[in-house]
């Protein structure tokens, strides 16, 4: 740097107004025997002393691309510019202008007025506009803008369109943002890696709010996702994997994402954003593989993606799990497994789910709250009794069943195991049977006789001994046994241990629980 530069430094130092906004324009510019810093430029112009001069807004103007502006999120000092009627500062505000709100005609008036002031950039990017026919997308027209005013220096359109969109999006403007990336995309065929990622972004987008993307064909839009999906983005693995399979993205058909259905390629994808942690694609993996007439059709795989969304806290398959389990259920642990899985997908709110629970659970006569009042005065006699008995109420137990139940062996996260009886010889009337808690209170209830019995640690006898001791209390008390006791025979009680014979006898709510 020779003498008179440094002389024009320590004058800028020093608060020089106009020294500032020389050394600015030569940094730059990278002129003059300085380096291009942009960044020491704009250090200049943002001082104080100088942001308001119009040497400074001029400068800001006509020395830095649009891009750059945009950048150092000097925008607001491009619109002064354009106040001063300075024509190159027209040029790049229409020209961020038609990017951001392509469906505006402000960006083109602008530029219009831009090209009557003789700014040669803006003539050109006039005519490169009007070379396009009239039915083409607005996205063609956009890009040849940006291609124009790229040739004069203007700008890098490849870095406005990206800014645009990136606005666009964040503001939930869709339809923006579907013609500006797909002016992005005919900008720069190598796919950028941040246009691709925009691009995903805006397919993720569309298929939320329901809205189809204008301007973005599928041969921008299929290689993009494809790169991305290559690269760890399980957004767009599970969206190209979904349109490869021929499933919709919302309101976003799989055309508009796939030029053509590629059913295993699109189960690998999907596979990768399964195991990425996108868990909406296990459930498609197992709808893939349990459709007969599918090309990957596979049983055994689909059980498995079905056990891995249940897993992963996926409400449908939690209840679809259960009530496959429950369907196919010979054994007590079957039934366990079943009930537990069900009991995930009620608590999250599934009516379906709900309805099945309810299939399991015998009737009982009388309403709650005689029920209760009988409980509490029994319970001044036998506290124990009385816990038996709420349990049976609110589970639907045999007399039975709720004289020989076991509360701490048999309770369950989701509700009462009752084992086998010692007491009965008959098969069918002794087997265990798995009993869901359908309400919160119920659960509380079995949890606080179960903690009762397991604190006392209360003798109770034979079964013998039981039955004459509620005998002879109801007597006393003058209570009803169909209050707390359901009637089921020993067939019944065996359709609500096996899981055929329940099938059969919930085959509506199954049908639908199944089908929803």
């Amino acid at each position: 740097m020779d003498r008179q530069n440094l002389q024009l430094l320590a004058l800028a130092r020093s608060g020089d107004p106009s020294a500032r906004c020389e050394v600015a324009r030569r940094y730059l510019l990278g002129s003059a025997g300085f380096p291009r810093d942009r960044s020491g430029g704009i250090e200049y112009l943002s001082h104080p002393a100088v942001a308001a001069l119009p040497a400074a807004i001029h400068t800001v103007a006509e020395c830095m691309t649009l891009d750059e502006i945009l950048q150092a999120r000097l925008l607001g000092t491009l619109q002064r510019a354009v106040n001063s009627e300075l024509s190159v500062a027209r040029t790049k505000l229409a020209a961020w202008l038609l990017a951001r709100h392509p469906a505006s005609d402000e960006g083109a008036t602008m530029l219009k007025v831009a090209a009557r002031q003789g700014h040669a950039a803006a003539q050109a990017a006039i005519r490169a506009m009007s070379a396009v026919s009239p039915e083409a997308a607005a996205a063609e027209s956009l890009a040849a803008v940006l291609h124009t005013l790229q040739q004069h220096g203007m700008l890098n359109g490849l870095a406005v369109a990206i800014a645009s969109a990136r606005e666009a999006l964040e503001a939930g403007e869709l339809w923006a943002a579907g013609t500006v990336l797909a002016a992005a995309a005919r900008l720069d065929e190598c796919a950028d890696h941040e246009l691709s990622a925009l691009v995903v972004q805006a397919i993720d987008a569309a298929e939320t709010a329901g809205v189809r993307l204008p301007d973005l064909p599928v041969q921008i839009v299929e290689p993009m996702l494809d790169a991305r999906a290559c690269a760890g983005d399980r957004i767009a693995a599970n969206a190209l994997g979904r349109a490869l399979c021929g499933i919709d993205l919302g309101h976003l058909p799989a055309s508009d994402v796939a030029e053509s259905p590629n059913v295993r390629k699109g189960a690998a994808l999907l596979l990768r954003a399964a195991d990425a942690g996108c868990d909406e694609s296990w459930m498609h993996l197992y709808r893939l593989h349990a459709d007969r007439r599918s090309s990957v059709a596979n049983p055994q795989m689909a059980r498995f993606f079905l056990e891995k969304a249940a897993t992963r806290g996926v409400v449908e398959a939690q209840r679809l799990l259960g009530a496959l389990i429950l369907r196919g259920a010979t054994t007590l642990q079957e039934s366990e497994q079943a009930l537990g899985w069900l009991h995930e997908a009620a608590h999250e709110g599934d009516g379906h789910a709900r309805q099945l629970l309810h299939s399991l659970v015998l009737p009982l006569e009388g309403a709650d709250e005689d029920a209760e009042r009988a409980i509490a005065t029994l319970e001044q006699h036998d506290r124990w009794l009385a816990g038996r008995l709420r349990v049976a109420r609110d589970f639907g137990l045999t007399k039975l069943e709720a004289l020989c139940f076991e509360p701490v062996e048999g309770l369950r996260p989701w509700g009462l195991v009752v084992g086998k009886n010692p007491f009965i010889l008959q098969i069918r009337l002794s087997a265990p049977r798995a009993i869901p808690a359908i309400t919160q209170r119920a659960r509380d209830r079995l949890r606080a006789v179960a903690e009762l019995f397991a604190r006392t640690k209360h003798d109770e006898g034979d079964m013998r001994r039981r039955s004459h001791h509620q005998r002879r209390l109801f007597a006393k008390l003058g209570l009803e046994e169909s209050w707390f006791f359901a009637t089921a025979s020993s067939v019944a009680l065996e359709s609500f241990r096996l899981g055929t014979k329940w099938a059969f006898r919930a085959r509506q709510p199954l049908r639908m629980a199944l089908a929803a």
